[in-house]
């Protein structure tokens, strides 16, 4: 295995993403034309260019290689999780899940990755109607991106991209039939938003509310373990 760059390097000029070099480019060009007019509202613009270069970031993760792991699919904190059934814009209505909500925020690395080696089986997507900030009441419509997951094992999975505030944020290239490792990227969320991981009725998240997620790294649950869930509470 090679080693782990932990030069300052990797925290000052982190890797970003392809799409991100748009948007860094049209704020580097509008923070110089600023600054040639009036520097303190160029600084600020050099500012909020360094933000955005920031919210691109695409870090190397280190995935866990475990046939049975489900790993989390985004950087960001569990805000609830729950039993109930599968999303019907995928035919999951029918089957049980606990379905695991993580917030990523603008200031997490926004690049989302598979759960779980697996093939895509389906997929939906609804530019929404309205743009919330608002989750468990209004991401209904918001812009949305649901895809359902077999593992070789028979496991369905499922995974939902809710964008919040605005449209045309999700980024997502994922096709019926593609087949994925655990860890690989499929996407993201500009500027942050909702990812809710559909595990299947007998996996039990081994993660709790409030918990940080590191996407691509922390194990959320395992296929072949019958430990029940756990239960976390803040230490002080």
């Amino acid at each position: 295995m090679k080693s782990v760059d932990t030069s300052l390097r990797q925290y000052f000029f982190p890797n970003i993403n392809e799409d991100g070099w748009k948007f860094v480019s049209v704020m580097a060009v509008v923070s110089l034309v600023l600054t040639l007019l009036w520097l303190p509202l160029g600084t600020v613009s050099f500012l909020i260019t360094v933000w955005c270069f920031y919210c691109f970031r695409d870090p190397i993760r280190i995935t866990p290689v475990l046939s049975g792991a489900v790993i989390a699919p985004t950087d960001g904190i569990v805000v609830s999780i729950n039993k109930e059934k599968g999303p019907d814009a995928v035919g999951l209505q029918n089957k049980n899940f606990t379905r695991v909500c993580i917030f990523t925020s603008i200031f997490d690395a926004p690049i989302q990755r598979i759960p779980i080696k697996s093939v895509v089986r389906k997929v939906f997507y609804d530019c929404g109607k309205k743009f919330s900030g608002s989750f468990e009441k209004n991401n209904i419509n918001n812009e949305v991106f649901i895809f359902s997951l077999r593992h070789s094992e028979g496991f369905d999975f499922a995974v939902k991209q809710t964008a919040t505030f605005c449209s045309k944020r999700i980024v997502n290239k994922i096709k019926v039939g593609d087949e994925f490792n655990a860890g690989q990227k499929f996407g993201f969320i500009r500027f942050g938003g909702y990812i809710e991981l559909f595990l299947p009725e007998k996996v039990e998240p081994q993660v709790c509310v409030g918990q940080k997620m590191v996407g691509g790294e922390t194990i959320i649950a395992d296929i072949k373990s019958d430990a029940p869930r756990i239960e976390g509470e803040i230490r002080e």
